[in-house]
C-alpha cells in the first residue's frame, strides 16, 4: 500500500480496515434510455423491521446531487467471480455502457440485466458526518435471479474512502 496515498491513517490502521469485507455494488438511477450509475461497497443493512439499508457515497462524486434529487436507486448485486464486470462498471462514464445491458427493475429504474438481482431504494434521510454522504434507504421492491454476490475480499484492492 502506498504510504503517500493513507492520508491520516497508519499504515497499519489501512491494513486493518481493508480487511473489513463488504460487498461490491452498482448503484444505478436514470431511466432506460439514460442509465446512470457508480461502483460503491460501503452499504449495510442496518435494521430488520422495517429492513433499513445505509449506502455511503463519498461526497466529490459527480452523481451524488442527482441521486439525492432523484431520491431513489437501485442497488445492482453484482455475481460473485465477474470482476469484469466490475471492471466495466468502473470505466469513465463515457466508456461504461459498452456491452453493458439494462432491464426495468424495481421502481422502474434501470437494473443491469445480469446478476444475482437488484433491490430498489427509496432515500428517507442523508447526513453528512464525514468525508460521505450516508444514505439511510428503505428497500422498496427487489428482483432476486439468485446466486452469490462479489465481495470486497474478491479483490486486491481495498476501498478506504480516500479517493
Amino acid at each position: 500500500m502506498n504510504p503517500a496515498k493513507l492520508g491520516t491513517l497508519t499504515p497499519d490502521m489501512a491494513a486493518a480496515l481493508g480487511g473489513l469485507v463488504y460487498g461490491l455494488y452498482f448503484l444505478s438511477t436514470g431511466s432506460l434510455e439514460q442509465p446512470r450509475g457508480m461502483l460503491v461497497s460501503w452499504v449495510s443493512q442496518v435494521s430488520g423491521d422495517p429492513p433499513l439499508i445505509q449506502v455511503a457515497v463519498r461526497h466529490n462524486r459527480g452523481m451524488l446531487p442527482e441521486i439525492l434529487a432523484q431520491g431513489e436507486f437501485a442497488l445492482n448485486l453484482l455475481p460473485s467471480g465477474d470482476l469484469d464486470l466490475a471492471a466495466a462498471l468502473g470505466r469513465p462514464p463515457e466508456q461504461r455502457w459498452d456491452g453493458i445491458k439494462f432491464v426495468e427493475g424495481p421502481l422502474g429504474l434501470p437494473v443491469l440485466a445480469q446478476g444475482p438481482g437488484a433491490i430498489g431504494c427509496r432515500i428517507l434521510d442523508s447526513s453528512t458526518p464525514g468525508d460521505h454522504e450516508l444514505l439511510l434507504v428503505r428497500p422498496s421492491g427487489a428482483l432476486w435471479r439468485g446466486g452469490a454476490v462479489l465481495g470486497t475480499d474478491e479483490f486486491d484492492h481495498a476501498y478506504l474512502g480516500l479517493s
